[in-house]
């Protein structure tokens, strides 16, 4: 009988060092996906910034009264200093395909619209009122995936 006590100790030093050792690697896993999901945060809020930044720029550029070379240049100019290339490369890198296929969608459209203005097409044309309509359509997707990655919850649209 001496021989219990010892191994009851024993037991119980098991249980509580498994026990410890469990719950640290839970508390690692946990932290490891918050980090994650903070690092997807901030790629998409840098993302949807530069894009909001260069879509206002490039509607700027457009409403002015330029001739076509001065758009082309100030068109071209927005859309590289607007750094969307790296951004959405930084995407590619750590978002689901589910995010990277409607942000890619707002990027192209995007783009279009530089094209669109560097011929020197201005606000009141309809294909820019039309391309305007496709890219904030394209962004709000691009929005809707990105919060739905993040788990965030989105106002539903009233539908008529």
């Amino acid at each position: 009988m001496d021989w219990l006590a010892p191994l009851n100790t024993l037991i119980g030093a098991g249980i509580g060092v498994g026990s410890t050792l469990l719950a640290d690697r839970l508390r690692w896993r946990r932290d490891r996906v918050n980090a994650g999901q903070d690092a997807r945060r901030q790629s998409y809020a840098a993302f949807m910034g530069a894009l909001s930044d260069a879509f206002q720029k490039l509607h700027e550029v457009a409403r002015g009264d330029h001739d076509p070379g001065e758009a082309q240049t100030r068109a071209h100019e927005v859309f590289v200093g607007s750094n969307l290339y790296p951004l959405r490369y930084q995407l590619v890198l750590i978002a689901s395909w589910s995010v990277v296929e409607p942000t890619n969608k707002a990027f192209w459209k995007i783009r279009e619209l530089r094209d669109l203005v560097a011929r020197g097409v201005i606000t009141s044309s309809p294909d820019f009122r039309r391309l305007v309509r496709e890219y904030i359509d394209a962004a709000e997707e691009a929005q809707v995936a990105m919060r739905a990655d993040l788990g965030t919850s989105w106002p539903q649209r009233d539908t008529p």
